[in-house]
């Protein structure tokens, strides 16, 4: 069955959970740009202004709301609403103490469990532009911005009820998009404002997941190779464009017992001369997902999450009383690969071209013409 975007056709805010790996109990407000009218339990209370402070503490089940000098009331809820549309504010938690952030827009705050519950209400171009600014950071091509906004757009679009239960759409963490900042880089507002409303959809017009990974190594993998179930535009292809890029390789040494010891404890019979030599000298022709693929045993993605290595693409060798675990690539492996793609838009390819080579039969359509084409399909 189809699915149906009218949701994502239409909206053009959206509200995002922030601090959601730690939210704070005690947090300061204050002005950057422009100001802030305060509303306590729905009353205007006070103004901040760009060079003006308040704090915000849970207290209970509520909120206190001070400014330097004075208590100003303890609340149930506090929206900090923008006097202009280029408002803008900084947070900076205090306990416990967090790195501060600078975002645009609305914020609804409450208490729960204890702590702040902060949310940020945001014209959704604001929101993209920021988890551009948050996944790809500066200095690169305005072409390299426009895939990201493209499938940052798309992810946002096809998973927007994911936090609905909370109260809003999606999360600041990596689960959903980083979005730990407002975009203060002009190229990558000019690639949102460019691509606007286009969207990455399969050969059913349903929005893809485009999913995406710093460094390929050299060859994405299928879907099927890291999850359950294959994806027809998820398919591995060869990647030379992430060779030679800033995450390209990489090694890790292991002490050898304590290689030995978790191959043992996985199932595989080290005192074997056949078992010992492939695991001290593994080195595959391309990707695998087993150190023992035939017998599915050993996968390689928990053995990259136990040791905490880049990617599940290496070789290993013995050095003495360590093995020396050298690897191609970081992340997953799976859909776009970041540095690659970086180094095509460096070459003078489209944004298209980049996104047809990452994803495999897909189609780059503006939401407004979705409904049309699924029909037409």
């Amino acid at each position: 069955m189809c699915q149906v975007y009218t949701f994502a056709q239409n909206a053009d805010r959206i509200k995002v959970g922030i601090f959601w790996d730690g939210r704070p109990q005690r947090m300061l407000v204050s002005g950057r740009t422009w100001g802030y009218d305060i509303y306590a339990d729905g009353v205007k209370v006070d103004e901040l202004s760009p060079a003006g402070v308040i704090q915000l503490s849970a207290v209970g089940t509520n909120i206190q709301l001070r400014t330097l000098s004075h208590t100003i009331g303890t609340y149930h809820q506090i929206e900090l609403r923008p006097q202009n549309e280029n408002s803008s504010l900084i947070l900076r938690p205090s306990k416990p103490a967090l790195p501060e952030r600078k975002y645009e827009g609305k914020f609804i705050i409450t208490v729960s469990g204890g702590l702040l519950k902060i949310i940020n209400d945001v014209k959704f171009d604001l929101y993209l532009a920021g988890v551009v600014q948050s996944e790809a950071g500066n200095y690169h091509t305005l072409e390299y911005y426009k895939v990201q906004a493209i499938i940052c757009r798309t992810y946002a679009l096809k998973h927007f009820f994911k936090y609905k239960a909370d109260g809003f759409n999606l999360c600041d963490r990596v689960d959903s998009q980083v979005y730990k900042t407002l975009a203060w880089n002009d190229t990558i507002r000019q690639a949102v404002a460019e691509t606007k409303d286009v969207v990455i959809v399969d050969s059913d017009i349903n929005l893809i997941s485009a999913v995406f990974h710093s460094n390929s190594g050299g060859a994405t993998i299928n879907s099927e190779d890291l999850w359950v179930m294959p994806v027809p535009y998820l398919r591995a292809v060869t990647d030379s464009f992430s060779i030679c890029e800033p995450h390209y390789d990489w090694s890790v040494a292991v002490e050898k017992n304590e290689f030995l010891s978790y191959f043992a404890k996985n199932g595989v019979d080290t005192t074997d001369s056949t078992n010992l030599n492939l695991i001290l000298n593994y080195c595959p022709n391309g990707r695998y997902t087993h150190f023992f693929p035939e017998e599915n045993k050993v996968p390689l993605r928990q053995f990259r999450s136990d040791f905490k290595l880049n990617s599940t693409y290496f070789c290993t060798g013995v050095s003495g009383d360590s093995v020396i675990v050298v690897g191609k690539g970081f992340g997953h492996g799976v859909g776009l690969s970041q540095e690659g793609a970086m180094h095509m838009a460096r070459l003078g390819y489209t944004y298209t071209e980049i996104l047809h080579h990452y994803y495999q039969n897909i189609h780059l359509i503006k939401l407004s013409v979705i409904d049309f084409f699924r029909e037409e399909n």
